[in-house]
């Protein structure tokens, strides 16, 4: 490019892919998944909502299963608190019936969301089942504040502790309705990977 030095050209194509990933996702009218009845989410909830909870869990993944009391907990100890708490099925490979199974077996007062076309995956960068993200209002949509652990119970993959010590998705959701900074979600979560060609090499590092 004429008059740019090779460093310049490298600076303004860093900016530009800065720029589009900021982007690549709008918020006002974006797709939020898709209802059990097929029918797309087009608003995650109402306007007045304090925060939005999101678990993506999965069907087929024990450790998942194992945390859903946890998560069971928080819905109905968040609802009456102006939370939206939703159940997100991110794997390509579920199907309704199977999705609609499990979550009756393990809390049937939850309120399911697919994404088969990794729209909340790639909003929140969830990589594992299971995972937690928190979201806000911002302007028209939704940012994701906190996404990460559910709790500590799972150190690895096969190691667990009889109970969790740190309760990382209630300290989020409570920091932001007490309007407090939320923390910065730590450690790697312990699950299993999300499946969906959708997004697959595509979530990165948080």
């Amino acid at each position: 490019m004429p008059g740019l030095s090779m460093p310049s050209i490298r600076l303004r194509f860093a900016l530009t892919v800065t720029l589009v990933a900021t982007f690549a996702f709008p918020v006002a009218g974006a797709q939020f998944g898709v209802h059990p009845d097929g029918s797309k989410a087009e608003a995650l909830a109402a306007r007045g909502t304090r925060a939005v909870a999101l678990f993506f869990v999965a069907s087929d993944c024990p450790i998942s299963d194992r945390t859903f009391p946890e998560m069971k907990r928080l819905r109905e100890s968040f609802a009456p608190r102006g939370v939206k708490v939703l159940f997100v099925y991110p794997n390509t490979t579920e199907d309704l019936a199977k999705v609609t199974a499990h979550q009756n077996a393990f809390d049937p007062g939850g309120e399911i969301l697919l994404d088969p076309h990794g729209d909340l995956v790639r909003l929140t960068r969830a990589r594992v089942t299971p995972e937690v993200s928190v979201l806000v209002p911002d302007g028209a949509g939704w940012r994701p504040v906190y996404t990460g652990r559910v709790d500590d119970r799972f150190i690895h993959l096969g190691l667990e502790r009889p109970h969790a010590t740190q309760l990382f998705g209630e300290e989020a959701v409570n920091a932001v309705l007490s309007g407090t900074a939320v923390p910065k979600a730590t450690g790697v979560p312990v699950g299993c990977g999300i499946v969906n060609p959708a997004v697959d090499g595509a979530r990165g590092n948080r």
